[in-house]
């Protein structure tokens, strides 16, 4: 995918949102924010209103790690698990979160 792989490539932290209906069918890719060399803010109620609009059935998230290591930080970990849990109490689930450096992708794994 165009959206995700150019990632790779920015100088600045970029956080994108996939939203997609129940049969995986991309619904929307949102720009959710653009942050720093190491940082990016993630805006949970953005995410999850720009989800009820779309009636996502879920939502995947892909962020860019500008210093070419796609390994996920402690705070990547924290945030993803955060917002996980809302995520699944409001019935619209984080399907995955991937971290793109350079050509490399990695998830934050399991939460």
């Amino acid at each position: 995918m165009q959206y995700v792989e150019s990632l790779g490539q920015e100088a600045r932290e970029w956080l994108l949102a996939l939203f997609v209906d129940a049969e995986l069918n991309l619904l929307a890719v949102d720009t959710i924010a653009r942050g720093e060399l190491a940082s990016c803010s993630v805006p949970f109620d953005r995410i999850i209103r720009r989800a009820f609009q779309l009636e996502a059935h879920a939502y995947l998230l892909v962020h860019n790690h500008p210093s070419g290591d796609p390994r996920p930080s402690e705070s990547d970990i924290l945030i993803t698990r955060r917002l996980a849990r809302l995520s699944a109490d409001l019935d619209v689930p984080l399907l995955d979160h991937l971290i793109i450096a350079g050509e490399r992708m990695m998830s934050c794994g399991d939460f």
